[in-house]
């Protein structure tokens, strides 16, 4: 008899410890679903929504870093950089091998900041883990604000590495063709150029490229071309003016 109560006596017993561990492994999940759900949000422009959950991840867990790299977004967005700053490296801090942290801060500071050199170590420390999934994006982007940076060798070596990874990218591509054009090897660029047309309708910074590498061949039916798509379609672009007043370099 006493045996056969063993058994359940042992699952009584072990009820109470039982859902006590499943309310922890439900607590533990709260900062990742509700940082999944700002992500969500801030996708859909909801920006206010998205920071009332990024609030609510920290307040289950205050060191958990995704959450702070997707408030870091948010902040970039709304325009406020010096809070987007603090939550970027608040995220980068907490975890140094998170990747889509490293690169997401690396592209506010080289895009937002400006800061291209100081950008690049974010790029790369993103690279360096072995899980990241979409590595051809920092290697582009780390590439590009080289090339901002003056660092053309460096810019060189990214942007092959980018092109090898994920072939037929436009951003890519344009990194390439303004790489060969600032080398002065204007058939190459003009190839690259070719290459990205090839894929889409490009904005006012590549026909403005366009533009400049069939002056420097001295092609002017092209320049024409370029520099009329150019007026109707961005009469307000920063390369529109440039063209106005013939600033080719």
């Amino acid at each position: 008899m006493k045996l056969s109560l063993i058994a359940p006596l042992l699952l009584v017993l072990s009820l109470p410890a039982l859902a006590a561990e499943n309310d922890a492994d439900r607590s533990s999940q709260v900062p990742r679903l509700r940082t999944e759900l700002a992500a969500g949000y801030y996708a859909r422009g909801q920006y206010g929504v998205a920071l009332q959950e990024v609030d609510k991840a920290l307040a289950a867990d205050s060191s958990y870093a995704p959450a702070y790299y997707v408030q870091g977004l948010v902040y970039m967005d709304l325009q406020e950089f010096d809070t987007a700053d603090k939550s970027f490296r608040r995220a980068v801090s907490l975890d140094p091998t998170e990747p889509n942290a490293n690169h997401n801060y690396g592209w506010f500071l080289c895009n937002k900041r400006k800061a291209y050199k100081e950008s690049i170590p974010y790029f790369l420390a993103a690279l360096k883990n072995p899980l990241y999934n979409t590595p051809e994006k920092s290697q582009q982007q780390a590439g590009l604000c080289a090339l901002k940076a003056g660092d053309t060798a460096a810019a060189a070596t990214y942007l092959r590495q980018a092109d090898r990874a994920q072939p037929d990218n436009p951003q890519t591509l344009y990194g390439l063709a303004l790489l060969s054009y600032q080398r002065g090897d204007f058939e190459a660029a003009r190839n690259m150029l070719s290459r990205q047309a090839r894929l889409g309708q490009g904005g006012a910074e590549e026909l403005w490229l366009n533009l400049r590498v069939e002056n420097k061949l001295g092609n002017t039916d092209n320049v024409a071309g370029f520099g009329k798509e150019l007026k109707t379609r961005f009469p307000d672009s920063e390369e529109a003016r440039l063209l106005a007043a013939g600033q080719f370099d």
